[in-house]
């Protein structure tokens, strides 16, 4: 009875009625004992899963198959400003696109939210896990308000972009009012009214010719500037369909073959039986063709250059393609600065090939990153 209703107070005294009922209140004391134990273990544990849950930063919300919460820190409370949830579906009242978007969301998968709570606008980044506890089932849900990481993520990606294209907008408008205020100076006389062109002689009029070629020059790479800014902001959207890896791999090295035959570097070839992705293969295409490019570039005049595409699945079953090649790697002051648009370290780079890269990427909900050894070579890899 004890056993049946939790009660494990009690205990058994040893009353003089022999051998056998002394043995049997023993053993009976030894269970009481046992439960106790047993009790006091779950306790600590719920209290140490408590003390856990309540530590960190980030909003935890657990809940039946039926929507009623069993779980919810002090961290979702504050994040949802609700002092007190009973049930999931009390999220609509909070935001109803958030309520919908934990609703729908699957096990294992990982969504951004844009939510309005308290009149004030919030980057939420939700999580989910399912699992089963004793025949039932629960949904824990993860939300972390990432608003200030990315504010500072965006302020600092501005400030590198601004710098480079400070740069190269100076670059050309530096020369171009130089030059231009030298022809001002030769075309105009001591008064500062306009000299005949005939008053110029055979030296200055050649001066001034170069100097007018110069500024074409100028506006022109301003004006091509432009255009790959262009390029970089208008990216078609990608039209999906099966896509089989090999014949990929093998398509861009039948392309860029006479190329790298000609620059004395081999490219190798080894993939996985039946790969395939869904993607817009001629947007992934121009990433690999751009990537071999840049490979080939850091390759040029190295003895035994090789390039390797590599594609297998990894251990969270996602496709990858690897771009290898054995260059002199990336320097370090560089590492964190070569997906910034327009930036680049080659005398005619347009700097947009890695960023148009990663866009088209993140289109394919995929990812570009990169491992580099000074002296050892590159590896860029495509997770899809």
């Amino acid at each position: 009875m004890a056993i049946k209703h939790n009660d494990f107070t009690h205990t058994f005294t040893y009353e003089k009625r022999g051998k056998s009922f002394s043995r049997l209140k023993e053993a009976f004391n030894l269970v009481i004992e046992g439960y106790q134990d047993l009790r006091a273990e779950k306790e600590s544990h719920y209290l140490y899963l408590q003390n856990i849950i309540e530590h960190v930063s980030v909003a935890l919300i657990c809940y039946l198959e039926g929507g009623e919460i069993q779980l919810m820190n002090q961290a979702a409370h504050e994040l949802l400003d609700r002092p007190y949830m009973s049930h999931i579906r009390i999220l609509e009242r909070v935001d109803p696109k958030l309520s919908q978007v934990v609703s729908e969301l699957k096990s294992g998968e990982r969504r951004l939210v844009k939510a309005v709570i308290n009149d004030e606008l919030r980057n939420i980044a939700i999580q989910a896990t399912e699992f089963k506890l004793q025949e039932e089932a629960f949904k824990l849900i993860s939300l972390q308000d990432i608003k200030s990481e990315l504010d500072e993520k965006e302020v600092d990606t501005w400030q590198k972009l601004i710098r480079v294209l400070t740069h190269e907008i100076m670059n050309s408008v530096t020369p171009i009012i130089s030059l231009t205020k030298v022809i001002n100076l030769m075309l105009t006389d001591e008064q500062g009214g306009r000299l005949a062109l005939s008053n110029i002689d055979g030296e200055d009029a050649d001066d001034l010719l170069a100097s007018v070629k110069t500024i074409e020059s100028r506006g022109k790479g301003l004006l091509h500037f432009v255009q790959a800014y262009r390029n970089l902001t208008s990216i078609s959207t990608p039209k999906y369909a099966e896509v089989d890896i090999y014949e990929l791999l093998n398509r861009v090295n039948t392309l860029l073959k006479p190329e790298l035959d000609k620059r004395n570097i081999d490219l190798y070839l080894s993939t996985d039986q039946n790969l395939h992705i869904k993607a817009d293969s001629e947007l992934i295409e121009q990433v690999l063709i751009n990537l071999i490019k840049n490979a080939m570039e850091v390759l040029q005049g190295r003895a035994d250059s090789f390039i390797r595409l590599a594609a297998h699945k990894n251990q969270d079953h996602k496709v990858v393609i690897q771009i290898i090649d054995n260059g002199p790697g990336i320097e370090e002051e560089f590492v964190d600065k070569i997906f910034i648009p327009f930036f680049t370290t080659k005398k005619h780079g347009s700097g947009i090939g890695l960023s148009l890269s990663r866009q088209i990427m993140r289109l394919h909900k995929g990812s570009i990153n990169f491992q580099s050894l000074k002296g050892e070579g590159t590896t860029f890899v495509l997770t899809f």
